[in-house]
């Protein structure tokens, strides 16, 4: 997770959410926070930068749009007020990179003189990327943003990382996979973080409700279930109406029995204890 003087939860409410990156304080929306009350009014008057809906459609940044950076662990995660409001972190997926670290580690230990195979599918800028390297992993980084892809090199580079082994791919992710499949290639371990809705580098959509279960299903092709050292799969996602229920059940239906599944929900934890729903994740693991 981060530490505290690099990310807090301020506040949320009325569709919006007070966070502080490092040394900025942004204001942005908040879906999951449509029926929150505000809980500290006075304090939202600290934001250095306001994302601000436009009655047309689509939004702007309002205030100061300057570049800089926070870390977790060993990795400089570079920050700038992006589209949708995006500033290139989802603080709620820390969790999730030190379990991969965790994870990495433990099948490091086991394997005599060969790294293991990582892939990350919808990668953004590198956050599980750079956390599976640090760890000792061969990693395949996928995203079909080139402009995202480049966002996840400036940070392995502002990391002091770039040397790793990271192959930096853009693609679409269910075409990447199923090249995988032809191919014949395995990995230990796979990340997957699909959005509820986006484009490949060449205009094809991806549709969660449509398109999960084939992503799922060429992950579980691609994953290899038979190695001898840990192996593991990272789904998360923050599609509305799914829960962790689905997730697990997801996971499940297409891995063989033997590992264990486990779900949790993905949250914000505010300076006041409130937590702010931020999706779900499952995560299947092959018997140590």
């Amino acid at each position: 997770m981060f530490t505290a003087d690099q990310y807090q939860l301020l506040d949320f409410g009325a569709g919006r959410k007070l966070e502080r990156f490092g040394d900025m304080i942004v204001d942005r929306p908040s879906p999951a926070a449509h029926d929150d009350i505000v809980g500290d009014p006075a304090r939202w008057t600290e934001a250095t930068a306001r994302y601000g809906l436009l009655r047309g459609g689509g939004g702007e940044w309002l205030g100061d749009t300057p570049e800089w950076s926070i870390r977790h662990d060993d990795v400089v995660l570079t920050m700038r007020h992006g589209a949708s409001g995006n500033v290139g972190v989802f603080p709620e997926q820390a969790n999730n990179w030190d379990w991969v670290s965790h994870r990495v580690g433990q099948a490091s230990e086991k394997r005599a003189g060969s790294a293991p195979r990582v892939l990350n599918l919808f990668a953004y800028t590198g956050g599980a990327t750079l956390a599976a390297a640090t760890a000792g992993a061969e990693v395949t980084h996928v995203d079909a943003s080139a402009p995202t892809v480049a966002w996840a090199k400036q940070n392995a580079a502002a990391s002091d990382l770039d040397g790793l082994p990271i192959r930096w791919i853009v693609d679409d992710a269910i075409a990447f996979v199923a090249r995988e499949a032809r191919r014949g290639n395995v990995y230990d371990g796979i990340i997957a973080d699909p959005p509820t809705y986006g484009h490949g580098p060449k205009g094809k959509a991806f549709k969660f409700n449509r398109d999960l279960g084939a992503l799922i299903e060429g992950c579980a092709r691609i994953l290899d279930v038979a190695g001898s050292t840990p192996r593991f799969l990272l789904f998360s996602c923050h599609a509305p109406g799914f829960d962790v229920d689905d997730a697990t059940s997801t996971i499940a239906a297409v891995l063989p029995d033997g590992g264990e599944v486990t779900g949790t929900d993905l949250c914000l934890e505010a300076a006041d204890g409130r937590t702010l729903p931020a999706g779900v994740c499952a995560r299947w693991t092959s018997a140590l």
